[in-house]
């Protein structure tokens, strides 16, 4: 295990007209390369939530509160998006997501304003895990042990 913890076991669940599911345990292959260029993410672009500020678990109800500002937030910047749950790989623990096709300074950002440890980067190759308000070092995925 890295000093992320369960980070690098996140699978996101695009919510596309058909879903699109990335198990970040695993190198993205060209087939979902693919799929996720059909979903407007031509280039690089970045996953952030709002729930659990800090790794601190919410109730359902302020979750769902702090997710409806961030996504009022980011319709305001006109940006490629998409919806998307980043979840455990059995699923039993999900965090609504925003996908989003900004510069990786504007979603730290962005994340930094929601409390949040660190965000999800695609560069066009690979995901990272870049720190936010987190002491770690950035990290590749899948991350090997």
């Amino acid at each position: 295990m890295t000093d992320w913890g369960l980070f690098p076991d996140t699978v996101l669940q695009f919510k596309a007209e058909t879903p699109l599911s990335l198990d970040l345990r695993y190198p993205i292959n060209a087939s979902a390369l693919t799929r996720l260029q059909t979903l407007g993410f031509e280039r690089a672009f970045g996953i952030v939530t709002a729930s659990n500020p800090m790794g601190v678990v919410l109730t359902e109800e302020d979750n769902f509160a702090r997710a409806r500002t961030l996504n009022a937030e980011v319709e305001r910047l006109h940006a490629t998006r998409l919806y998307v749950d980043a979840c455990s790989p059995d699923r039993s623990h999900c965090e609504a997501s925003v996908a989003i096709s900004l510069t990786l300074q504007a979603l730290v950002a962005i994340a930094d304003r929601f409390d949040q440890l660190a965000v999800f980067w695609f560069d066009g190759d690979v995901f990272w895990i870049e720190p936010v308000r987190s002491n770690y070092s950035r990290l590749r995925l899948p991350a090997i042990p």
